[in-house]
């Protein structure tokens, strides 16, 4: 089974098993310790105990002659391994038949003789712990005591020392195996408690996120049918159940929209239909209504002054107003492809004004243009690109009273070359109510116009991969802006 170490839940698992090892392993080392000083602690007071006896047994005997013996035999111990006796003066008198090379003083720095009969106790034990060979050290002052003074001065206060040394190898043995029994048993718990996670981890975990893998995998194939199969009881089945329950809402979601969508391409074949059977309409319409608009010119230039000469004109007016209304349903139902050139945008936009500001129009409009300079030349559709703006203008124009003013601007952003062109007017601006239906088809605010000249416009932009939208301004009137991405050569 293979671990990813950086999932989580292999974190979580690694800082529970050191946790939970770390505490047992400093527990029972401090166990360990603790039992270990224990250890000594009661071999030292036994060590007094025998030191008591021993003194006892010395007192009661009333011949130090025979105290030698009484050494000798207590030297059979086998955790006694060094025996010394010394008299009232500091003079060796065991062990006994010391060969040439022994020095006595020696010997007496080894034992801090000195220290020792300086001390102000009588029986007294230190545990020397070295690496070698571990021992206890008892000390014994025989004093001198009432049976005493037959043979000894009442001067002689103290008449000897008694130093035994025990071993403690044994013990250091017991708590060594104390401690190696320590780490193994720390070593076999963790090895059960990761034995444990590792299990667990696999049939509650491990095993239902395969059920997740295999049913998501199947899922995103497509089948829509698969289901966890997750019992409510193991981990993560809740999860389950409400990746079960999104499943068929989704599967029920898609079922709907499967319909609607049927729905809707059988309503978008009829309007297709009802479309190219308008535009079939519209073309059969317009020729005859131009030969009408064209015939009814012609009697108004050969007509006398006559009453009825502005009931003609204004049928001339109104078929003309028809035609450029079928001429802009023809415009929008064509598929119109781009035909990309270079140009230069604020020569267009010039010329545009030039031509605007030589209308004859019934409206005092100032145009204005702020072009920056050193825009490069791009390669975009520049008649549509012309027709877009001549639009905006118009619609501008359209909605300023009886004077106001025009802005026509151009801002270049090399950076992200980027060509933002803005219109601007001081008219009414556009009602809040009708700001989202703005660039639908036949949608218009006026009684007169067919309401596709804003569609058509955001068709060509968008065609050109731009952006165009407005914003009403809080002074009054209306800001139109394009955005669109330049490609130079």
């Amino acid at each position: 089974m293979k671990i990813n170490l950086s999932t989580f839940r292999a974190k979580i698992i690694i800082t529970l098993v050191l946790v939970i090892s770390t505490f047992s392993f400093l527990s029972f080392y401090i166990y360990s310790s603790y039992l270990s000083e224990r250890v000594y602690k009661n071999a030292e007071e036994n060590i007094l105990n025998m030191m008591s006896f021993l003194r006892d047994e010395i007192n009661s005997i009333h011949d130090g002659r025979l105290i030698k013996p009484l050494l000798k035999n207590i030297g059979n111990d086998n955790q006694l391994f060094r025996t010394y006796l010394f008299d009232a003066k500091g003079k060796i008198k065991l062990p006994e038949n010391q060969d040439s090379s022994f020095n006595e003083n020696s010997l007496k720095d080894s034992l801090n003789f000195d220290t020792l009969i300086s001390s102000k106790e009588d029986i007294f034990v230190s545990t020397i712990k070295t690496n070698g060979h571990p021992f206890s050290r008892a000390f014994l002052r025989v004093r001198s005591s009432q049976v005493c003074l037959e043979c000894h001065g009442e001067e002689e206060e103290t008449l000897g020392y008694i130093v035994l040394d025990f071993s403690m190898q044994e013990t250091r043995e017991n708590i060594a195996f104390t401690r190696n029994y320590t780490i193994f048993f720390t070593l076999f718990l963790l090895g059960i408690i990761l034995s444990f996670v590792f299990v667990l981890h696999y049939k509650f975990v491990k095993k239902s996120l395969s059920h997740f893998k295999n049913s998501i995998n199947i899922i995103n194939q497509g089948d829509l049918t698969e289901r966890v199969k997750i019992p409510e009881s193991k981990e993560l089945g809740q999860l389950g159940m409400s990746f079960n329950k999104m499943i068929e809402n989704f599967q029920r979601t898609q079922k709907e929209l499967f319909h609607y969508h049927q729905k809707e391409l059988q309503d978008a074949s009829k309007l297709a239909t009802i479309g190219e059977m308008a535009a079939r309409l519209a073309h059969e319409v317009r020729n005859p209504l131009m030969g009408i608009a064209n015939s009814i010119e012609i009697i108004i230039g050969e007509m006398p002054d006559n009453p009825n000469k502005p009931i003609l004109e204004e049928i001339k007016r109104q078929a003309n107003r028809v035609n450029i209304a079928i001429s802009n349903l023809l415009k929008y139902s064509r598929h119109t492809d781009i035909t990309l050139k270079q140009g230069n945008i604020n020569e267009i936009i010039t010329n545009l004004v030039f031509f605007l500001k030589n209308q004859k129009q019934n409206k005092k409009i100032n145009f204005v243009t702020d072009l920056q300079a050193e825009i490069p030349e791009f390669i975009f559709d520049t008649e549509q690109i012309e027709n877009v703006l001549l639009n905006l203008s118009i619609n501008a124009i359209q909605a300023t009273e009886d004077q106001g003013i025009i802005i026509l601007r151009t801002i270049y952003n090399p950076d992200n070359k980027t060509l933002t062109i803005t219109v601007e007017d001081t008219g009414s601006g556009v009602p809040d109510e009708k700001a989202l239906d703005i660039f639908k088809p036949f949608f218009t605010t006026r009684t007169e116009g067919t309401g596709l000249g804003l569609a058509i416009s955001k068709d060509i932009i968008e065609k050109h991969h731009g952006k165009i939208w407005f914003k009403n301004k809080d002074t009054g009137g209306c800001i139109f802006t394009i955005s669109l991405p330049i490609e130079t050569i």
